[in-house]
């Protein structure tokens, strides 16, 4: 132990401690006045940050020597304090005179106002930052603010003033006062050679980066984050301004008060200075964006440095104009390699974007290693869509609604999964898939469900399909050519550099329903009712050629149906479904429905509709219709009524006829109005459109889910095997009318209304938690239906039997409903298909024959089966429509006032005895 104490104390220690902190310091300030004169021979103030740029890029001298002006002023600050704390321990302050101890008081002020004025001169994103915090300080001095404010920085766009006090005011006051305190401005020749030696080998490895507004997280030098976590407790900067000059003072008469108050007032700045590094450290690894409060390892902070050997290799192309290629008013060398990079859209090209503002990576280097350090291979991930398509010159306003949108948090489906699994009393509330823990519920939904969220990170490259799910913005954005995919098949089957893709696949608002397919394929299956197609239970191998069946990527097997009416015209998804609602709009909500805009009613109207022009358009409609070319000053575009939104894909001709442009193809379609019958008839007015015009929707009853503990199973949340795995197993598949139900609705004025819609069995099943939860006691049965918009829409509506005398349209299930009559009375009779399940009902209804919901039976606190009064009313109509034909003028009748014409009905009409 001694040994190595010895070595220590006579190899190491004078490695460190080598002499003064305050001849250290001297040296350092040398080493960075003759730096800071070669830096300044290539350094143009009236373009700070663009000067740099290009230092870093192809000079490796200068590299170098902007390294070592950098270190030598870290170190001239560091030995600085702590030749103040030496002087402290010492008790040298009292022999210091007083004009000397003032000078030397006002010195520590221009050395922080040096170094500051060195990191505002790099001319970045943290430097303008830095620049404003310490102009609004300054402007908070009483009387002397402004006019000191102007008299040291200047304005923020002329650096020249700041630069003449950096280079010469303060750095020359500096000297004369180091010369009267220490009576030299030159050091030790060994502690030169240390000092230089520390500076150059830190000036080889480390070279402080440039912060541009790519970077998601903004901050000042490192001695300045304490200030910066202070001004962000501290709402009024003057009570910082306060603090600071009290300070000042304090340190001004140390040598005059008494020893025993003076090591009292030296130990509050030793303290105070313990506390500040405190508060430097905590801002650095517990401060995010926007200065939010954040865990260290989830931090995207601020990296000061690139490491790496200084490249001494720095060739580049003779055409400076690929070298010094400008985008974002940044310059970046990524070009110079990639410029055989064909495939972008004009928005996306590098003309316009440059590589970095996507990728990120180093743009100062010519060194692939290097310029690829910290390189994003697939930007617009979650994790860091804020550093590529979020930036500030981007699309900042939709990253930051984007985390609220449904398609982010899956709060709908959380929340009725809780729901079915008895762990919340109503499918209601804000919940996200980022906070999913360990219970029934969550866990089945990260085993089975979840994969689906935008979050979901996509990590292999290639074009969107059928299987993929989330990717961030690529989810809807990212196109691939038919060059660009036979490139890339290329490079993935050799992995050599030869090979390399010069087609770049696109990002564009070219969105078609494919995009949409792979996560809207699934429960509800949108995607695939849309284009007509009905899930079956065959595999794949039970498929011929002749079968006229579709075998998915997932090799689930459809028939179909009978497709949309919208999607037979051309229509994509974007068509209806605008940014707002696929982005969100920032606003938590519950249920999809609530995010949804768009409405049947925005296209399909009677009478004069209401428009706008393109200069009432809000900032994102307007570029998005620029973009699309459809943007026409003099043009009447149609507003959704719900939100207000334009829809920038339909306009009112010159006759006053509503047309709409589908977006991807540019073929334009009437927009036609609905029938009379729809808005004029009193009978029906609770309808909705879908009630009457849905012509299928899929059906499942019969289900099962459990749990097996000793199953492979995957989290879709962590993307990793896990031990354990919930088991669906399915009932019978349909593709029939949809069940109505009723939702009902306050607005803001407190007005109740009610209208009927259309359901579907959402989970109609048996839950085993015995095997997650160890208790065997642990299952239940849930019935729930759900609401459907199922995108099957025809022109022809459902006839007024499928309504009235369907007992799965009224909610009983399949089966026979009868009407049985004498000539003295009548009376309904159902015999459902399916038994009764363990609460009574038949296993795919939704409420009992002529029973009154006794609960919450639907995936929405706001939706319920029809009452029995209700049903009773239905099934009077249906009682006339088993005698009188749905086209008879009686029916036509029914509908304006059925209450008036049973009052004069014949003596041979039979009625149901509800007696």
């Amino acid at each position: 132990m001694d040994r190595i104490k010895n070595i220590f104390r006579n190899r190491i220690l004078p490695l460190i401690y080598f002499d003064t902190f305050g001849n250290i310091a001297i040296a350092s300030l040398i080493i960075c006045s003759v730096s800071g004169i070669l830096l300044a021979l290539v350094y143009n103030v009236s373009e700070p940050y663009e000067s740099i740029s290009k230092i870093l890029m192809v000079s490796s001298s200068g590299t170098f020597y902007r390294n070592l002006h950098y270190w030598s002023a870290q170190l001239f600050l560091i030995f600085t304090f702590l030749h103040i704390w030496d002087h402290f321990k010492k008790n040298t302050e009292g022999k210091v005179k007083s004009g000397v101890w003032l000078r030397l008081t006002i010195s520590i002020g221009v050395v922080l106002f040096v170094m500051l004025s060195g990191f505002i001169l790099k001319g970045d994103a943290d430097s303008r930052q830095a620049y404003r915090i310490i102009e609004s300080l300054l402007k908070t001095i009483p009387i002397f603010g402004d006019a000191l404010s102007s008299t040291l920085l200047g304005s923020e766009d002329n650096y020249q003033l700041l630069y003449v006090h950096h280079i010469a005011t303060a750095t020359i006051f500096l000297i004369i006062i180091t010369y009267e305190h220490a009576r030299t401005i030159w050091t030790k020749i060994p502690t030169f050679i240390y000092t230089l030696f520390y500076s150059f080998v830190l000036s080889l490895f480390f070279t402080p980066v440039l912060h541009d507004n790519l970077e998601t997280v903004i901050k000042g030098p490192w001695y300045f984050l304490g200030l910066q976590e202070i001004l962000h407790w501290i709402s009024n900067p003057v009570y910082t301004i306060a603090g600071l000059f009290l300070l000042f003072l304090l340190f001004l008469f140390i040598p005059k008060v008494r020893e025993l108050h003076r090591n009292r007032i030296k130990n509050l700045f030793i303290y105070s200075t313990l506390v500040y590094l405190l508060l430097t450290i905590f801002a650095y690894y517990f401060r995010g964006e926007n200065w939010e409060l954040v865990t260290p390892w989830d931090n995207p902070k601020t990296n000061y440095l690139s490491t790496g050997l200084i490249d001494t290799d720095k060739s580049f192309p003779s055409d400076t104009s690929q070298v010094f290629h400008k985008s974002l008013n940044r310059v970046e060398g990524c070009i110079s390699c990639h410029d055989n990079m064909t495939g972008f859209t004009a928005s996306h090209d590098p003309s316009a974007v440059g590589c970095s503002s996507c990728h990120s990576g180093n743009p100062f280097s010519f060194n692939k290693d290097e310029a690829h350090l910290g390189m994003i291979l697939i930007p617009g991930n979650e994790a860091d869509y804020r550093r590529s398509c979020g930036t500030s010159d981007c699309h900042p306003e939709i990253v930051e609604r984007l985390p609220n949108s449904i398609m982010s948090t899956l709060s709908g489906m959380i929340s009725v999964n809780k729901f079915a699994f008895a762990e919340i009393k109503l499918p209601e509330g804000h919940y996200n898939v980022n906070e999913l823990a360990d219970s029934p519920a969550e866990s089945h939904l990260r085993n089975l469900c979840v994969s689906c969220h935008i979050g979901n990170p996509k990590t292999e490259l290639g074009p969107i399909d059928q299987l993929s799910r989330g990717g961030g913005c690529n989810a809807c954005h990212l196109n691939y050519s038919e060059s660009a995919k036979k490139q890339l098949a290329q490079y993935i089957a050799t992995k050599s550099e030869s090979t390399l893709p010069s087609f770049h696949p696109s990002l564009s608002l070219e969105i078609s329903s494919n995009h949409c397919f792979g996560c809207h394929s699934r429960s509800g299956r949108i995607s695939t009712n849309y284009e007509g197609w009905h899930e079956t239970k065959l595999s794949p191998d039970e498929v011929d050629d002749s079968s006229g069946l579709r075998i998915l990527q997932d090799e689930r097997v459809f028939r179909f149906v009978k497709a949309d009416v919208h999607h037979e015209a051309g229509m994509d998804c974007i068509d209806c479904h605008n940014s707002y609602e696929v982005m969100g709009d920032g606003t938590l909500y519950s249920h999809k429905e609530e995010q949804v805009k768009i409405q049947c009613i925005d296209c399909h109207f009677s009478g004069r509709p209401e428009s706008i022009k393109l200069a009432q358009f809000d900032s994102e409609s307007a570029k998005i219709a620029k973009i699309r070319e459809i943007d026409n000053q003099d043009r009447d575009y149609l507003v959704m009524k719900k939100s207000g939104y334009p829809l920038v894909n339909t306009f009112v001709d010159s006759i006053a006829k509503s047309r709409l442009i589908i977006k991807n193809t540019g073929k334009i379609l009437d927009l036609n109005p609905p029938k009379p019958v729809c808005f004029e008839r009193e009978a029906h007015k609770d309808l909705s459109c879908s009630s009457c015009h849905t012509s299928w929707v899929p059906q499942c009853v019969g289900c099962h889910t459990d749990f097996d503990p000793q199953a492979e199973g995957f989290d879709l949340l962590t993307n990793k095997d896990i031990k354990g795995s919930w088991i669906e197993h399915v009932g019978d598949y349909f593709a029939e009318l949809p069940t109505l139900g009723v939702t009902e609705s306050t607005d803001s004025s407190g007005i109740k209304s009610r209208s009927i819609n259309t359901f579907m069995p959402g989970m109609v099943m048996s839950i085993d938690k015995s095997g997650y939860t160890g208790n065997i006691k642990d299952a239940l049965f849930t019935r729930l239906f759900a609401p459907t918009f199922s995108h099957t829409i025809r022109k022809e509506v459902r006839d007024c039997r499928s309504c009235h005398n369907n007992p799965l349209a009224l909610g009983f299930g399949r089966g026979s409903l009868e009407f049985v009559f004498s000539e003295q009375n009548g009376y309904w009779k159902f015999t459902p298909k399916y038994e009764n399940y363990e609460d009574g009902l038949p296993e795919d209804a939704w409420t009992g024959f002529l029973q009154e919901p006794t609960k919450l039976s639907a995936t929405r606190s706001n939706s319920r089966p029809f009452s029995v009064e209700e049903q009773k009313n239905i099934l009077t109509v249906g009682a006339c429509l088993v005698c009188h034909d749905q086209d008879s003028q009686f029916a036509e009748l029914s509908l304006v006032s059925f209450s008036s014409l049973i009052e004069k009905i014949s003596t041979k009409c039979i009625l149901p005895d509800w007696e």
